[in-house]
């Protein structure tokens, strides 16, 4: 499969129903959409594309004290990995040795072999052989990770390697994210002193940064990017746990050189990046801005199943505010009847190059998922991917359901976005029709001043009609009064964000 230079195309919004008509080659091919995931269309998704959620070969003893079984590989429940395990996955298999060496010091010839090395180490993974198995129902042309927030286990990983030649979960196989990029971009703004009520101009309307996120309003979350600048947003995701990223030719940028060669602001849709980072920058999202590294080996042991201590823990990092993760959070909220009446918050996006692809990556508290779709593979949007790994941990791990704590409330509502050249807002734009005393808007405190920063009195007079921060609401509403969505922010007929 080509690799990022194969796909071209710049991100546009698009309405809730995208209609794509790809010409491949041109940088107009890029189409994408919010994805609406509600109860009856999300498990028809599921049921649509023919996944069966695997609730059999549940783990056993293992893990809490009771014997491992003697392989070289072991499941996270203490169950041997299958004899054909590593030539179904050799890429991933190559990972897990790597990190035995950099972390333990050790080398795949010091494991376990029945005749040649009885008394070698085993490794136990952190894989669950539960989720794996449901992961490798996935099509061949896609793929599915999950992450355990806070302590960046993978616990399942899935790439149609041996069906397509390539991991295409891997650093080694990026692909454009679209709009799930948008989370890490909204962090760097939340990071920055702005609140979620901040408002950004979007070609001929303006918005609140609640408002392009969740409506994949590409020309403002861009004016965003473009405010604080490429390295302010890739200092962002590397601390959330991006490593790599790509550029329009295939170069491949390594974050944690600092290189970002020519990137730009307004591209990073489009930028490939790999589907394992963004289940840990999604992780990282769920456990309140801790980012932990991700990695695969639960711990090695020797012939009495005591434990070899590591060289190196996996690390960690606060690389977010609290308050911020809980506004992305909410930012994100999806419908919790949709599975299994829980929270969770997602993103999802098309994109439409030389070919379709889908993404859809999100969390519950005790799990982030990315899931990536290819061809005939991307028809469902990669809903019905990711509800099979969740589904399917939620049952066999007993997940009880967290509530999200909702907004924080915090930040300033920057406008510098939206003030125009002579210091005024345009007065029938969304801003000014939602607060139309305020300054810049035509009103009796207006002045040319307003071009520069707001005041803290700007602010306070621009927020003074709004209900206040939803944090002590357990209710996934958005802020109604600040948004400029002609469209009730929640009804009983609306779950926001999939409305």
């Amino acid at each position: 499969m080509a690799r990022s230079s194969g796909y071209s195309g710049k991100r546009r919004a698009a309405g809730a129903t995208a209609i794509a008509i790809p010409l491949p080659g041109k940088r107009d091919d890029l189409e994408l959409n919010k994805l609406h995931l509600a109860v009856a269309g999300a498990v028809g998704l599921v049921i649509a594309i023919g996944v069966t959620i695997v609730l059999g070969n549940l783990p056993g003893e293992g893990a809490d004290g009771a014997d491992q079984e003697d392989a070289a590989y072991l499941y996270a429940g203490g169950q041997a990995l299958p004899d054909d395990f590593a030539d179904r996955h050799p890429s991933l298999v190559e990972q897990i040795n790597a990190e035995l060496e950099a972390r333990y010091g050790l080398t795949p010839d010091q494991l376990y072999d029945e005749a040649a090395r009885p008394d070698g180490l085993r490794v136990v993974l952190t894989l669950d052989k539960a989720l794996q198995e449901a992961a490798e129902q996935t099509p061949d042309e896609a793929g599915v990770v999950a992450v355990e927030p806070g302590t960046g286990a993978v616990r399942c990983y899935y790439g149609a390697e041996q069906a397509s030649g390539a991991d295409q979960v891997s650093a080694a196989a990026p692909h454009p994210p679209s709009s799930v990029f948008d989370m890490i971009t909204a962090a760097t703004a939340l990071e920055a002193g702005a609140s979620i009520d901040s408002w950004w101009s979007d070609q001929d309307t303006d918005v609140t940064l609640a408002v392009a996120l969740r409506e994949s309003r590409t020309g403002a979350m861009d004016a965003v990017a473009e405010k604080y600048g490429v390295e302010a947003v890739l200092e962002t995701a590397k601390g959330m746990g991006l490593r790599t990223i790509a550029d329009g030719q295939g170069t491949v940028y390594d974050l944690a050189n600092g290189e970002y060669g020519g990137l730009k602001a307004a591209d990073f849709g489009t930028y490939p990046v790999s589907v394992v980072d963004m289940a840990g920058v999604y992780a990282t999202i769920a456990a309140g801005g801790l980012q932990a590294e991700t990695h695969f080996i639960e711990r090695v042991i020797d012939t009495g199943d005591d434990e070899v201590p590591a060289e190196r823990d996996a690390a960690t990092n606060q690389a977010l505010a609290e308050t911020t993760a809980q506004d992305l959070q909410f930012l994100g909220l999806g419908e919790a009847e949709a599975i299994e009446d829980r929270d969770f918050f997602g993103v999802g996006a098309d994109y439409h190059g030389e070919t379709t692809q889908a993404w859809f990556v999100g969390a519950i508290p005790q799990l982030s998922v990315a899931a990536w779709a290819n061809g005939e593979a991307a028809a469902d949007g990669g809903i019905g991917l990711w509800r099979n790994v969740i589904d399917t941990a939620i049952e066999t791990n007993d997940y009880e359901a967290e509530q999200l704590p909702g907004a924080s409330g915090e930040g300033e509502d920057l406008t510098e976005d939206i003030v125009g050249d002579d210091g005024q807002i345009d007065p029938d734009s969304a801003y000014c029709q939602t607060n139309p005393d305020a300054e810049g808007c035509g009103g009796a405190s207006s002045s040319p001043s307003a071009s520069d920063s707001p005041s803290a009195d700007d602010t306070s007079s621009a927020a003074e009609p709004d209900p206040g921060p939803t944090s002590s609401e357990p209710d996934p509403e958005p802020p109604s009064s600040s948004e400029p969505d002609p469209e009730p922010s929640t009804t009983e007929d609306c779950n926001w964000p999939f409305c």
